[in-house]
């Protein structure tokens, strides 16, 4: 298998490997966890190839290089995925379009129909750029369903553990672009927030004002942060989904070619461990406590190790090394212990 993953840089494959296996790994050893994944790992398979020996059921989806026109390059593409998930012998399906719009209309270019049967395990929504960017359809334009799909997603989650029962657990990556144009996120951020959100940002915005215009690209993460949480929390709120976060971590991904030059592309990369709640619990549970101000950021280094990175608003002061096994074991407890 060729690699052909053109987003795959040593900062990417450090958080793979030193952030994201050693939780999956941890969760599979002691406690026999086996993950049915759902994702976008390209064509070469990177994530589904570590991680081979631990799932049972891989869901990817293939982007189109030009959804509105010819696409011979995507067809290959789809057509070289599903074969490379043959050879590797992981039993899925492999869908041709943007995952928002998959799950949003339920079919694919093809006419295959996306419907989830059971419950997905881990979740890899690995995309290569802003959280509020917009996606070309083929059959409605330009279209910001990103957060929709996300809120689909989370409705299928619901459905089919309502059917099921089990798995009550599961693991969610994502990862975005640390950028946005700065008049979105204020009108994003002057919506119905949590109060320790607000909170959180009144003390970042304290000591590193966010500009009212602009494109923000890895200077204010604080608030990129604290949009993504709040939405994640509303999201989860309503299937009644209990969370564990872990520390944000901020690293660099494949360089965006502009006119006359090439610029950095700085990532951010979330995980957190969810938990179906009981039908008698009025209200899922977050942890740590008070997220945002209390936890600091973690980045890769140039050396390619992973450090505390503390952004405007958190914890100055964070000692011994980033490890999400720990910080799982640390904040998590709970969420074993019903394993």
């Amino acid at each position: 298998m060729t690699n052909r993953n053109p987003f795959d840089t040593p900062s990417k494959r450090a958080v793979r490997e030193l952030w994201n296996t050693p939780l999956l790994r941890d969760l599979n050893v002691q406690y026999g966890v086996r993950y049915r994944y759902m994702g976008l790992p390209g064509v070469d398979l990177l994530d589904v190839k570590l991680w081979r020996d631990m799932i049972d059921h891989v869901i990817a989806f293939e982007v189109p290089a030009r959804p509105k026109g010819d696409d011979r390059q995507g067809r290959r593409h789809i057509l070289a995925l599903r074969r490379n998930l043959q050879v590797l012998g992981v039993p899925g399906h492999a869908f041709f379009g943007p995952m928002e719009e998959v799950v949003v209309l339920g079919h694919d270019y093809d006419g295959n129909q996306y419907y989830q049967k059971d419950v997905i395990t881990l979740y890899n929504l690995d995309f290569c750029d802003e959280v509020a960017s917009r996606i070309s359809t083929r059959e409605q334009g330009e279209q910001m369903w990103r957060f929709e799909a996300i809120r689909q997603i989370l409705r299928d989650q619901q459905q089919a553990f309502q059917q099921h029962g089990e798995p009550s657990y599961f693991i969610v990556l994502l990862t975005v672009r640390d950028q946005i144009d700065a008049e979105k996120l204020r009108t994003f951020l002057s919506g119905n927030l949590y109060n320790d959100t607000r909170v959180y940002l009144e003390a970042c915005g304290g000591i590193d004002s966010l500009p009212s215009q602009g494109p923000l690209v890895g200077t204010h993460t604080w608030a990129i942060k604290a949009f993504i949480y709040d939405v994640l929390r509303q999201y989860l709120a309503n299937p009644n989904i209990s969370a564990t976060f872990f520390p944000l971590v901020r690293y660099l991904g494949t360089p965006v070619r502009t006119r006359n030059r090439r610029i950095p592309s700085p990532m951010l990369h979330c995980m957190f461990v969810c938990r179906f709640e009981e039908k008698q619990r009025p209200s899922p549970s977050y942890l740590p406590e008070n997220y945002l101000a209390s936890v600091s950021s973690v980045e890769v280094t140039s050396q390619g190790h992973l450090g505390w990175d503390p952004q405007p608003g958190e914890p100055q002061n964070q000692t011994g090394n980033p490890s999400s096994s720990m910080w799982l074991q640390d904040h998590g407890l709970c969420f074993l212990q019903e394993l």
